[in-house]
């Protein structure tokens, strides 16, 4: 299925367009003036091209007096000055300009003079040029009414402060001007939430996520001063808080994890896609920062996401709970070559399955018993010997404790047991299967009975059509023929 033109892309086709435009005005004037008859034409002798670029520039004000406000009234009253200073509209108008004063030299200069000449074809070569240019000149201003036009634009311009103030230029201005932009596309982020404008939402928060990135690659730059002095932080972060950012010179990273969590404090059930955007822009963040050994950037990521997960607990919304039990799972493996952090996301993931599980909310520790399993399929594939430390100190202890509870999570959890241990086998996982194995699965005549359970649906797909798909307790082919073989031994 072909995949629609990026913003760049199209950008860059119509910049090719004006460029076309303008060297068809030129061949068409550079004709005109090889070949046309000299009729000794003066002010007087040029009411069609004057007339004309009149109405055009009036065409033009009234456009831009209807798509600015307009845009800025739906969105934000920044749009005004980012359109104003656009480089199209300011050079369409300056032609304009330029054509006008023209005209009213003419009036000043004798005819068939010299320079009444190259006034007469310059005026001709602006007429053709506008002429040319109308159609894709009123394409390119309606493309303000789009947000995926507006919201990179404002994200480019605060990349571009940003980068100013790592190399020391005009570090006050340079400041103001990058996180008054991170407050807009916060606004904006607002505003499509209110408007259920996804769309709108989805752009803002790859913004916020770019910022961050960007953020977090200038903090690792050396000799880089800017976090030292200015710094900025969201209205009621409590005085210890900000001393400690501070200290940690952290202030920027927590400024829009800050944004990013207001954004979503809105958001509702119906909504529940816009949280799971949040959590993948995380986690690679995350992985970013980790990269860069900011380990309280680090940590502050997964402050931001226990802060998701306690709201989703108290809306009580099992589906986005079971989407961030996901990206907990995706962040554990992002952060697998640093045990600390690794270790401290899986902790608050079994932490905030209890909670739900004592608040009525059954299937969520179901969820995470699954998705402990899946993360330490993942991370033996990478290291075994960090996959059978997470199953000793988190995952083991709660497939433990569900199998002692009995009911569904004892059903669950024996599952996960079946399919890590035979998955692990047939892929060749030793280390981490004998640990299964002597821990919980030595007794032969139970493990052949909950071989022959999972035996008996092991379907690849979901009962239900849900953003997992998948059933997690579901054995390969390989997987398989080695449990079938065991059971039948």
């Amino acid at each position: 299925m072909p995949q629609p033109p990026a913003p760049g892309r199209r950008t860059s086709h119509f910049a090719l367009v004006m460029v076309v435009c303008l060297l068809v005005a030129c061949a068409l004037a550079a004709l005109l003036a090889a070949y046309g008859v000299d009729q000794h034409l003066d002010s007087l002798t040029l009411p069609v091209a004057g007339r004309t670029l009149n109405q055009f520039m009036a065409v033009l004000l009234t456009c831009i007096a209807l798509i600015v406000p307009l845009t800025a009234n739906l969105y934000t009253p920044k749009l005004v000055t980012l359109y104003v200073r656009h480089p199209l509209i300011v050079a369409m108008l300056s032609v304009l300009l330029l054509s006008h004063i023209l005209c009213l030299a003419l009036n000043f200069v004798p005819p068939g003079g010299r320079l009444n000449h190259v006034l007469v074809r310059t005026v001709t070569l602006i007429y053709l040029l506008v002429m040319l240019g109308a159609l894709p000149f009123l394409y390119g201003i309606s493309r303000f009414l789009r947000p995926s036009f507006f919201i990179p634009m404002l994200t480019r311009k605060g990349v571009h402060s940003l980068h100013a103030l790592a190399r020391g230029e005009r570090p006050v201005s340079a400041a103001h001007d990058l996180f008054e932009n991170v407050d807009v596309v916060t606004n904006l982020a607002l505003t499509g939430m209110n408007r259920g404008d996804r769309q709108v939402v989805l752009l803002s928060l790859r913004a916020l996520n770019g910022f961050l990135a960007e953020i977090i690659g200038c903090g690792a730059l050396p000799g880089s001063t800017w976090r030292a002095q200015g710094p900025y932080f969201v209205p009621g972060l409590a005085r210890e808080g900000q001393d400690y950012l501070i200290r940690e010179q952290v202030w920027p990273e927590a400024y829009v994890l800050a944004q990013m969590l207001k954004a979503m404090e809105s958001a509702t059930r119906r909504q529940h896609e816009l949280l799971a955007e949040l959590a993948h822009q995380l986690v690679d963040t995350a992985r970013l920062a980790a990269r860069h050994h900011a380990d309280t950037v680090v940590e502050l990521h997964i402050m931001t996401f226990n802060t998701l997960m306690r709201e989703v607990i108290e809306d009580r919304d099992l589906r986005r709970f079971q989407n961030l039990s996901y990206y907990y799972r995706m962040l554990m493996e992002a952060l697998q070559p640093y045990p600390g952090p690794m270790h401290e996301t899986a902790r608050h993931l079994v932490h905030y399955a209890r909670i739900a599980h004592k608040l009525g909310m059954y299937f969520a520790l179901e969820t995470v018993i699954y998705d402990l399993g899946e993360a330490v399929l993942s991370l033996a594939r990478r290291d075994q010997d960090s996959a059978v430390q997470v199953v000793q100190t988190w995952a083991g202890p709660l497939w433990q404790d569900s199998i002692q509870q009995g009911g569904h999570l004892k059903t669950a959890a024996w599952r996960v047991l079946i399919r890590v241990h035979w998955e692990a086998r047939a892929l060749g996982l030793e280390t981490l299967r004998e640990c299964l194995y002597w821990r919980y699965l030595s007794d032969e005549t139970i493990h052949r009975e909950q071989i022959e359970l999972v035996l008996d649906e092991n379907r690849e797909l979901h009962y239900e059509f849900n953003d997992r798909l998948m059933r997690f307790a579901f054995l390969p082919p390989e997987a398989e023929r080695l449990a079938r073989a065991f059971a039948e031994g």
